[in-house]
């Protein structure tokens, strides 16, 4: 595969995650946005209160989205069940694969040699992935971890757009718990756990990673 073949098939997936989260968002209630405010430290007095900026509202819904409630259903499947059926072709199967996303903790190994970037999954036994990803190419961050959520599209991953910094405590705090039982020692999942952090400032960026934010930021 050449990197013209390889970006000619990112740009249209790309562009039907696009489509797709913005008809799935339709599905959450007022629950869903409830819940995830409150894991994400945004809820106050009552209401949710969102800080100025895209990302915010962006993890918000991924939250609503993706995180399962407390009788361990997701808003997604919710959509995959009724309006998803109403995409084209393409963009419902699209869908299914977006509903198998894993949210993890990464570390970028290098550019990929054809397009994008390499990553190694840290609680996957470092299983190795290709993520197309233009900006992260740009400007590839191989130092620190950080997390992100991401699909299978076939050739290659692609996430959704939303990456967060893990400092080096929350990381092996992380590593250690999926290794002894499965899962992260954290109250509520580790996405939600990290873009709390991020929003409250706690975890703040590398300088790499803040370098391949601004490239992905470019390349939009």
């Amino acid at each position: 595969m050449t990197r013209e073949e390889a970006l000619a098939l990112y740009h249209p997936i790309r562009a039907s995650v696009r489509r797709i989260l913005s008809a799935a968002i339709s599905v959450c209630n007022q629950s869903d946005f409830m819940r995830a405010a409150k894991q994400l430290g945004l809820w106050v007095e009552g209401t949710i209160a969102l800080p100025e900026g895209d990302q915010a509202a962006d993890m918000l819904s991924d939250i609503a989205l993706f995180e399962p409630n407390q009788r361990g259903r997701r808003a997604f499947d919710v959509f995959l069940a009724s309006k998803a059926r109403q995409l084209d072709a393409a963009d419902f199967e699209l869908a299914q694969r977006m509903g198998k996303a894993l949210f993890s903790l990464f570390g970028c190994t290098g550019r990929h040699g054809i397009a994008g970037v390499w990553l190694e999954d840290q609680l996957d036994r470092n299983r190795t992935l290709w993520l197309m990803d233009e900006g992260m190419e740009a400007s590839a961050p191989t130092k620190g971890a950080f997390g992100m959520r991401l699909f299978d599209a076939g050739e290659f991953h692609v996430g959704f757009g939303i990456v967060v910094p893990s400092d080096e405590e929350t990381t092996e705090f992380s590593i250690q718990g999926v290794a002894r039982n499965g899962r992260v020692p954290f109250r509520h999942s580790l996405a939600a756990t990290l873009y709390g952090d991020s929003l409250c400032g706690s975890t703040p960026l590398s300088p790499e990673l803040e370098d391949a934010l601004r490239a992905r930021g470019a390349a939009r």
